[in-house]
């Protein structure tokens, strides 16, 4: 089962949302229904109150979402192609092909997001003035939208790796010292030890003020920890990639089918035990494209004795290419491009073979140059 839904595109990128995302939307909600807005405004009914609380639950998140797209649209300019947009239970994440190959536009890419927050801020303080004395609600609504901007921007800009702050962070010092690791290394320790304050901090505020609020500010700096922690293990495995050539995990594909063969027959002989990831699709001994078990999925069981495997390959020339020479990152980044787990490595004019995803990153986790 699938752990988020498609919503459809923003500017060509597929844009879904967690399934976790609906439990802070109808928490929130909740929160300004019952608690935020009666508080302010006691005389308003509760149907107004449930109303206007749905309403800034769902106009925050489009907040959160163009956030994202800020960050997005500088990658997309600046030659990097983001996969997906995904909204979670703690805020939205883009997903993209690689890292920024610079500080410059590391930089950019990390300032965009709080920047577009801090401008939607600004746009909902102009609505707040305008409209509190003549449409209440409106106001309230607008008043909230504001500070809640502008704490996002804020809280985004805490010097913790993954996070825009830690960003900004990794590419100074990366612009500094020229050496990326060790700015990956201090951009994730400062987050670490950000975290930790933060934990602290919701401790002391739970004891002496209030145990909501503390708890929140505890969830906080354990979200903040544990993501810096978990992303210097990526980047760690990111120069363990870099550290090898794809020609060492390069596999000539020995599971390679006729393209007439039945995709009922692939499913059942080749795919049935779940251990295979793809099969080299071949016509008159050549191979001609690949196939997956989405490709299969995509079937219905009536169709799959009459389908051959050719008629719904991925054709040989549509698959992502490298050289055999290629380091282990490169050849990441250029599977991650596609949607097959798998690219083809070219010698020249001439297929070398294939490099799989599962044993790329088997191979850059068991690699000696792999460290936490």
């Amino acid at each position: 089962m699938k752990s988020s839904f498609s919503l459809g595109t923003i500017m060509g990128i597929p844009f879904g949302v967690n399934y976790s995302w609906f439990v802070i939307f109808f928490a929130l909600a909740a929160i300004l229904a019952l608690s935020y807005f009666p508080y302010w405004y006691s005389d308003w009914s509760q149907d107004l109150y449930w109303l206007l609380g749905f309403v800034t639950s769902l106009l925050f998140f489009a907040s959160v979402v163009a956030h994202e797209v800020a960050h997005c649209v500088v990658a997309v300019r600046r030659g990097i192609e983001v996969k997906s947009i995904t909204l979670f239970v703690l805020g939205g994440v883009s997903r993209i092909t690689r890292e920024a190959s610079e500080p410059s536009t590391e930089l950019i890419m990390a300032v965009a997001g709080p920047l577009s927050s801090v401008a939607l801020g600004g746009i909902c303080a102009l609505i707040w003035l305008a409209s509190r004395n003549a449409v209440e609600p409106l106001g309230a609504v607008a008043f909230y939208l504001f500070w809640i901007n502008m704490a996002l921007a804020v809280f985004n800009l805490l010097p913790s790796f993954p996070m825009d702050g830690g960003r900004v962070l990794r590419s100074l010092v990366w612009w500094r010292n020229g050496d990326y690791m060790r700015a990956t290394r201090i951009a994730c320790r400062i987050g670490q030890v950000t975290g930790g304050m933060v934990i602290l901090t919701g401790v002391v505020v739970a004891i002496v003020i209030n145990v909501v609020s503390g708890l929140w500010a505890v969830i906080l700096g354990l979200f903040v920890a544990v993501a810096s922690t978990t992303s210097y293990r990526q980047e760690m495995l990111r120069s363990s990639l870099r550290s090898f050539a794809a020609r060492e995990v390069m596999t000539l594909a020995s599971q390679r089918v006729p393209a007439q063969l039945p995709v009922e027959a692939a499913a059942e002989d080749y795919f049935r035990s779940g251990d295979l990831n793809y099969l080299v699709v071949e016509e008159g001994g050549e191979p001609a494209g690949i196939v997956i078990p989405e490709h299969v999925k995509k079937v219905s069981k009536q169709r799959r004795r009459t389908t051959s495997v050719g008629e719904i390959m991925t054709p040989i020339e549509e698959v992502g290419n490298v050289s055999p020479e290629d380091d282990g990152l490169v050849t990441l980044e250029k599977i991650e491009e596609g949607n097959l787990g798998v690219v083809v490595a070219r010698d020249g004019d001439g297929l070398a073979g294939f490099v799989e995803r599962d044993r790329l990153l088997d191979r850059g986790f068991d690699h000696p140059g792999h460290g936490v």
